[in-house]
């Protein structure tokens, strides 16, 4: 391999290590503000709702956490692993009332999916409103409207 890909290789993990303790950093705040308030609200919503805030106003921009979020997404699954293990301790819950909890996280997942899917698709939407109008604003200017 070649310095520049050994190079490249090092600023993108460098950077996603970056990326990721900036999110822990908003994370932290969250948890800060949600301890002084005594909120009934998790630190993590709440560190989520700075986060959109921050990119809704300009503050922060995309670029700054992407490839660090990129990353936390793409490695999700290692973070169940171990509540896996741990309800394997509870087998015989299991065996007597898991058509219960099956029902349950059917419902919960097919919730989230539901709602993820709405998100996305409003998401896309307000983007695309927001490109349409800054094009507009755009051919505005190069044809000197006001």
């Amino acid at each position: 391999m070649s310095t520049s890909v050994h190079s490249f290789q090092l600023k993108s993990i460098f950077t996603n290590c970056l990326q990721v303790i900036f999110l822990i950093l908003i994370w932290w705040i969250g948890s800060i503000i949600q301890t002084r308030f005594n909120l009934p609200v998790s630190a993590a919503v709440i560190g989520l709702f700075m986060l959109l805030i921050g990119l809704m106003t300009g503050l922060l921009k995309l670029g700054w956490i992407k490839s660090g979020s990129d990353f936390i997404l793409d490695e999700l699954v290692l973070f169940f692993i171990p509540c896996f293990i741990g309800l394997m301790k509870y087998k015989t819950l299991f065996m007597t009332e898991g058509w219960q909890l099956i029902v349950v996280v059917v419902l919960g997942t097919i919730c989230v999916m539901v709602f993820t899917a709405y998100s996305v698709h409003l998401g896309f939407k307000i983007e695309h409103k927001l490109k349409q109008h800054q094009s507009n604003k755009t051919m505005h200017v190069m044809h000197g409207d006001k």
